[in-house]
């Protein structure tokens, strides 16, 4: 009668033996994402109820720590529990270092006999510790059990394993994040230092451009000047007859008061092309933007004998840009055509500025000269800083206007016409 109760009970303790592994098995989704000592807790109560344990004590290493971590779980069941502090130094100062050599049989931690304990090394070598495992049961270990603490021992040296890479993926990525944060401030001062740097460099090609519009900035504040002039001596001359010629006198201050405005207009725009401050968008008339820069410019063509013709699109959109750059981009275009136009003598010389809009929020300005022309292959080559054709020039004035121009979310080329000279184009 007592064979098939030791058969029953040898089922039943298979049973268990076997739904037992198949929870440490489990383990590993439960540990997911946790760290080294979330996973060895977490061990350590599954062994401590599975097996019905006295104690299981662990003992990490090798995880970036000067000293190593020690944790101890004590079966709930016992009446009086040492502190964990205690039972870590007792465990800790009868075993050594070598877990080969730990004895079978030690004195009790926890109580009064002896107790067997079975070791097991976290890792190949013991590399991430040891976990200890300990019952007053005369028969522990059982086959069964030494299996399933080596199962146990096996997966949490998995677990320990992919803690420690997903631990150096997480510091390597803090590394990383710092490493680009530092660059972007890096880079970050250093465009600010550029942007500064381009902004100096665009105010010196103003006055520069500006140095050789003299003679024809001159003239335009002249013309005025001698229409004051003029009409100042006939106002006199109205008034001082015996009887005043009062309506004559008034058109002739009238005509001073135009003619007055005439030379304050060129000089608040030459004071506007000549200021020197950080770019500000605003919304912008690009027509008369344009039309501001063409008086400026025709006593230039007038000296070359180029004519400026101007085809502006009626109703164009605003765009948000900044008015001095903008117009230092056409200052430089309609100078640079100028001069190509100025050397032609076998057909008209002219240059046409024209607006249009292209797009619902795009608006397309062109400056197309009658001049000799570019070479297609050479096009690209007249953007290139330092680049110039002109005895004296810098060759800074295409690259800056091509700069502005994609600051601004435009662009900026240039295409041979299909007849003489070259078109310049930019969108914003």
């Amino acid at each position: 009668m007592e064979a098939p109760q030791d058969a029953d009970e040898e089922v039943g303790h298979l049973r268990r033996c076997i739904n037992d592994l198949v929870s440490f098995v489990a383990l590993p989704a439960m540990w997911s994402g946790g760290g080294p000592t979330q996973i060895v807790h977490t061990l350590l109560d599954a062994i401590l109820d599975m097996l019905s344990l006295d104690f299981v004590y662990a003992r990490l290493e090798g995880l970036d720590r000067h000293t190593p971590i020690e944790l101890v779980r004590v079966a709930q069941w016992r009446e009086a529990m040492p502190r964990s502090q205690e039972i870590c130094a007792v465990i800790s100062g009868l075993l050594g270092d070598e877990p080969q050599r730990y004895p079978a049989l030690v004195r009790n931690p926890i109580g009064e006999r002896d107790i067997s304990i079975v070791p097991l090394r976290l890792g190949l070598q013991g590399e991430f510790g040891v976990i200890v495992a300990g019952s007053q049961r005369a028969d522990f270990p059982r086959q069964t059990e030494r299996l399933l603490l080596g199962v146990a021992a096996n997966q949490a040296w998995i677990g320990l394993q992919e803690a420690r890479l997903l631990g150096e993926q997480k510091r390597a990525a803090s590394e990383l994040d710092r490493r680009v944060g530092e660059r972007t401030m890096e880079l970050s001062k250093a465009n600010e230092e550029l942007r500064k740097a381009q902004a100096e460099l665009a105010h010196v090609t103003r006055v520069m451009t500006l140095g050789e519009l003299t003679a024809s900035i001159a003239h335009e504040v002249n013309q005025p000047l001698v229409g004051v002039l003029a009409n100042a001596g006939a106002s006199l001359r109205f008034l001082s007859g015996d009887s005043p010629n009062l309506l004559e006198a008034k058109e002739a201050i009238r005509a001073i008061i135009r003619d007055g405005n005439r030379a304050a207009d060129v000089i608040s725009r030459m004071r506007a092309l000549f200021k020197k401050a950080l770019p500000t968008k605003e919304r912008l008339n690009i027509n008369e933007a344009i039309e501001e820069v063409v008086i400026l410019a025709q006593g230039e063509g007038r000296r070359n004998q180029v004519a400026l013709r101007m085809d502006l699109a009626a109703n164009l959109p605003s765009v948000m840009a900044d008015r001095v750059q903008i117009q230092q981009v056409v200052m430089n275009l309609i100078l640079n055509g100028i001069e190509a136009a100025s050397v032609v003598e076998d057909h008209e010389r002219y240059l046409v500025i024209t607006t249009q809009l292209i797009r619902e929020d795009q608006v397309q300005v062109s400056v197309r000269d009658s001049g000799t022309g570019i070479d297609p292959g050479y096009v690209e080559r007249i953007f290139d800083a330092f680049h110039t054709t002109k005895p004296g020039g810098m060759g800074m004035g295409l690259s800056i206007s091509r700069s502005i121009i994609e600051s601004h979310g435009g662009r900026l080329w240039a295409t041979p016409n299909d007849g003489p000279g070259t078109t310049f184009q930019f969108t914003l």
